[in-house]
């Protein structure tokens, strides 16, 4: 079905566009950070790739000091605004992918390449569907503002900084999900756990543990290294194991001790059951040799606490409601030196009904009940927007007209996204239904197709959130 705001661009400009887009490795570098490039240079040359874009196509830009920028259209003396919330910058691309993850390879009409649905793909289909709603004409009283984020994968600074520069917006929307529409999303814990090394002899020492890029992905490999006079004997033995639970992995000899490598399935940290967590298969392996008693301690965590239990149950923190469904537990970053020590990073998904400051506390409790301790806590609140909300009702109603769909299931998440930082504002696409969402993962793709069936349902909904009262 058609909407009220006709597509006036070209396929192959959008390419063209999100091409030049994808090739950014907008990955966050703490380590290259500077004033004007809080998150490092991939995220800012991001940032300049899309009000570059704006500027050429005639609309109003600006950069907030290198965290988020915006494009902007409509009366530039409208009191109100609507926001749509996308993000260029990208988790990296671990893992063997098929083609080069920053190529925007196109194959049987489908998209290959990092960000291509988290969230490059959706942030330029909202783009170009700012163009056509410019170029219809069509009248709105409301400015529409694209915000362009840079830290949406590692803990969304540039919206905090976004709402200290700027004013709210009357509503709005993040480009960064799925449709129908995403309503409600859960709230989130956020916790490092520690655990000091010891000085112990030990006939095999645990000299390294690696795994995992970004908290919020499931770790696809992980790697140890093992010295010690026993070190080769019982690296033989979990070399057993993994042949015999049929594992993938590789060993290599270093100056520095014996490697051991296995592989696993990155997934997004917020369904962490839909990977294989790479720093659990190589505990498994691990967990029988006779390290010293910290090292046995770290692994022990890993293969009998957390590995399998999604859920929590082990740590006492399980929890369910009717809106949201069942907490989930991703360990998404995982270090271990014989000199300083371990830390395990979780990232916790709690339902909207979840009791935040209860839970921290048990699972707090929990940690210190094992000998470990808390390096770092937070937690963040979940988002709950009425359905029967204008704006929603809204959106709804532009996704059904689009689709011939008609009194759609609005969705909740574990996914966390920008929606989050407004005053009122929802999750809406670009992935579409019965389509696997593989944002975090290796080969992350999207139909070619439904990014422009986004543009074209994000170019209606701007127009009527356009014209949106108070």
């Amino acid at each position: 079905m058609s909407g009220t705001v006709k597509a006036t661009f070209d396929k192959k400009d959008f390419l063209d566009d999100l091409g030049s887009l994808l090739a950014i490795k907008s990955t966050k570098d703490a380590a290259a950070a500077k004033e004007g490039a809080p998150f490092g240079p991939g995220p800012l040359e991001a940032l300049e790739k899309m009000l570059e874009l704006g500027k050429r196509d005639g609309f109003r830009t600006k950069n907030l000091q290198g965290y988020a920028g915006f494009i902007e259209y409509g009366p530039e003396d409208a009191e109100d605004y609507i926001a749509v919330l996308g993000h260029v910058d990208v988790v990296p691309a671990t893992g063997k992918w098929a083609h080069d993850p920053f190529s925007g390879y196109v194959e049987n009409g489908t998209l290959y390449a990092r960000g291509a649905i988290d969230d490059k793909g959706p942030t330029m289909a909202a783009y170009y569907a700012l163009k056509s709603l410019r170029d219809s004409g069509l009248p709105i009283k409301n400015r529409i503002r694209l915000v362009i984020g840079t830290d949406e994968e590692s803990g969304c600074a540039c919206m905090v900084k976004y709402n200290e520069l700027e004013p709210m917006s009357l509503f709005g929307f993040a480009p960064d999900a799925e449709f129908p529409l995403i309503f409600a999303e859960k709230g989130r814990i956020h916790i490092r756990i520690d655990l000091a090394a010891k000085e112990e002899a030990a006939p095999v020492h645990l000299s390294a543990f690696y795994s995992g890029e970004r908290v919020n992905m499931v770790p696809d490999y992980a790697y140890a290294v093992l010295t010690g006079a026993e070190a080769e004997k019982w690296l033989a033995a979990a070399q057993n194991y993994l042949k015999e639970k049929q594992i993938a992995f590789s060993v290599e000899t270093q100056a520095n001790g014996l490697k051991l490598t296995v592989k696993g399935k990155s997934a997004h940290g917020s369904e962490p059951a839909n990977g294989v967590n790479a720093a659990f298969l190589l505990a498994g392996a691990l967990a029988d040799l006779p390290f010293s008693h910290s090292e046995r301690a770290f692994i022990a965590f890993l293969a009998e606490t957390l590995s399998g239990d999604f859920a929590g149950k082990r740590l006492g923190i399980a929890f369910r409601d009717d809106i949201s469904g069942e907490l989930t537990v991703n360990a998404g970053l995982v270090r271990y030196n014989q000199a300083g020590g371990g830390t395990v990073s979780l990232d916790i998904r709690c339902p909207i009904k979840a009791p935040l400051d209860q839970i921290a506390g048990t699972l707090t409790a929990s940690v210190e009940k094992l000998g470990l301790s808390v390096g770092e806590l937070g937690t963040e609140k979940p988002l709950y927007v009425d359905p029967k909300h204008r704006g929603v009702q809204i959106l709804k109603q532009v996704y059904e007209d689009h689709t011939g769909e008609k009194n759609v299931k609005l969705l909740t998440s574990g996914g966390g996204t920008y929606a989050q930082y407004l005053d009122a504002g929802v999750a809406f696409g670009a992935c579409m239904p019965n389509y696997p969402y593989t944002g975090h993962q290796v080969d992350e793709h999207v139909r070619v197709d439904d990014l422009l069936l986004a543009a074209a349902i994000y170019a209606d909904a701007m127009y009527e959130l356009g014209n949106l009262d108070k």
